[in-house]
């Protein structure tokens, strides 16, 4: 019997880990629209959050994300998270994964913000994510991977999935059929001018999902990371959250700490909170700082991290300050699934930022999203192995189907035009002042405004494809629907902070990126 066939795309921890499950049972392909080592996951500088240590539980770990995430979690999907991390995480441990120990031989945990104890999971310092993936990626065998691929749309009829469109490595369009489609392509972080995210990060997995009439969830809550290395408004990667849980605080330019008396956790409060105080003091003229003259052994901690710094000519060595500013990080909403990832969809699944179980709540509690990625990478794999002696659905193959939109959404005919779309630049600085870290009901109706001229909603005719203007529809269509998310919440929670009046939160692009 031959075996059927998945389609995986992205390749980040999520879709990796799903692959490495299911390649003994399945025909399993990898798309991915740039290198397979092009993803956030590599990015990944704190660790990986778990109860493992003796003097740690599920249930206090659950009591922290509960906490962070303003009690606004799927209790059942954290339950599962926590529970259930434990067991994967030592899966992996056992396979030859190995995390940075102390000399008497146990683990060496981290501490990061809002956590009440240290249980922070690193390898080398602060490469965790980049380790995790590559160990991962190594126990890969017999499985298709096709880089530079773009997929664009998600084929499928009568709420089944059956398959993908893309734009192969030479912008031809083609289309691929499968018995399954996960998708792992992460969250949108390119939606921002100052983003932890690589630049393959346009929200492409949500966009096509909502096409293709996914159910989606909790569009309004985006995490802002409160410590970007920044340099004249630009950012130039990610000042790890466990620097400031090794002792490093935040300073003005007199020295003065910023988050003294702002939340009993200081420096280590949930990262909405932080990143919020740090936006208050740069609206103002000042100059935010990490100040980590608490830390002796900061380089030797943080290989990564002081490459970086060394990168860019940061002087830390001497002046025991890194300049910071808050950037986008991390999606807490997405595309809304069961335990098992399984969209509304059928046969269409999603995995990690991607997705929304509701694990996160309003804001994602540091350190929890490798985690989520290998948990719910392991139910969905399971799931799908106990249906592969199902016998598979026949799909008549129209390739011309036409998808059912609300009449409410943004719907244009593009005919013979070719698409009118902003310039990303523009919209990022508009989404910043709009749906970033301060919000209003007046920006956002502002900006919905200045959406409505734009064709990004119905897919792109084939002869306008490209990776492009493909990128910025999904872009658009995420702006819209966070920012009409946003305006249906009306009390501040978490994440999605709102304020009265308009916003004079300008953003200034800095000098342009050698």
């Amino acid at each position: 019997m031959q075996k059927k066939k998945i389609i995986i795309i992205g390749s980040g921890i999520a879709g990796i880990m799903a692959a490495n499950l299911l390649k003994d049972k399945f025909i399993v392909t990898i798309l991915t629209k740039q290198r397979i080592n092009d993803s956030n996951s590599m990015l990944a500088q704190g660790g990986i959050a778990v109860a493992l240590d003796k003097s740690d539980s599920c249930a206090n770990h659950y009591e922290d994300s509960m906490i962070a995430g303003c009690f606004y979690n799927d209790k059942e999907a954290l339950r599962c998270l926590v529970t259930k991390g434990p067991e994967v995480l030592q899966s992996l441990i056992d396979l030859g994964l190995e995390f940075d120990k102390k000399l008497d031989g146990s683990f060496s945990y981290g501490l990061e913000g809002a956590h009440k104890i240290p249980r922070i999971l690193h390898i080398g310092g602060d490469k965790t994510g980049k380790k995790m993936t590559e160990f991962i990626f190594n126990e890969l065998e017999d499985v298709i991977i096709c880089e530079n691929t773009t997929v664009v749309e998600i084929l499928s009829k009568d709420k089944r999935c059956f398959g993908v469109k893309l734009l192969d490595a030479n912008d031809n369009v083609k289309c691929m059929y499968s018995d399954y489609v996960i998708l792992a392509t992460g969250g949108i972080g390119r939606l921002f001018p100052l983003t932890t995210n690589v630049e393959t990060i346009t929200g492409d997995g949500i966009a096509m999902a909502q096409r293709a009439g996914c159910e989606l969830k909790d569009m309004e809550f985006i995490q802002f990371h409160p410590t970007l290395l920044s340099i004249d408004d630009n950012c130039y990667g990610l000042i790890s959250e466990a620097v400031r849980g090794e002792g490093a605080f935040l300073v003005r330019n007199d020295g003065s700490k910023i988050m003294k008396g702002k939340h009993k956790y200081e420096d280590l409060a949930p990262r909405d909170i932080v990143s919020r105080e740090i936006t208050k003091e740069i609206q103002v003229g000042e100059k935010v700082f990490l100040d980590i003259s608490n830390i002796p052994n900061f380089i030797d901690r943080f290989p990564a991290i002081t490459e970086n710094l060394k990168k860019h000519g940061i002087p830390f060595e001497q002046t025991k300050r890194i300049p910071v500013h808050p950037g986008a990080h991390f999606f807490m909403g997405g595309i809304k699934t069961d335990l098992n990832g399984e969209t509304s969809v059928k046969n269409l699944f999603a995995l990690g930022e991607t997705s929304c179980t509701g694990v996160h709540g309003a804001n994602r509690l540091a350190s929890n999203s490798l985690l989520e990625a290998i948990v719910f990478a392991d139910s969905a794999s399971k799931a799908i192995i106990s249906r592969v002696n199902e016998k598979a659905a026949k799909v008549d193959l129209d390739l011309n189907i036409e998808i059912a939109v609300d009449s409410e959404k943004i719907q244009k005919n593009l005919k013979d035009n070719i698409p009118k779309l902003p310039e990303l630049q523009e919209l990022q600085k508009k989404a910043w002042n709009s749906i970033g870290i301060n919000r209003s009901e007046e920006n956002i109706n502002k900006f919905l405004a200045w959406l409505s001229s734009y064709d990004f909603y119905s897919p792109l005719p084939d002869k306008y494809l490209s990776r492009d203007r493909f990128e910025c529809q999904n872009l658009c269509l995420v702006a819209y629907l966070v920012a009409k998310s946003a305006l249906n919440r009306k009390e501040s929670l978490g994440a999605h902070y709102l304020t009265k009046g308009t916003i004079e939160n300008e953003f200034t692009f800095g000098k342009e990126k050698n």
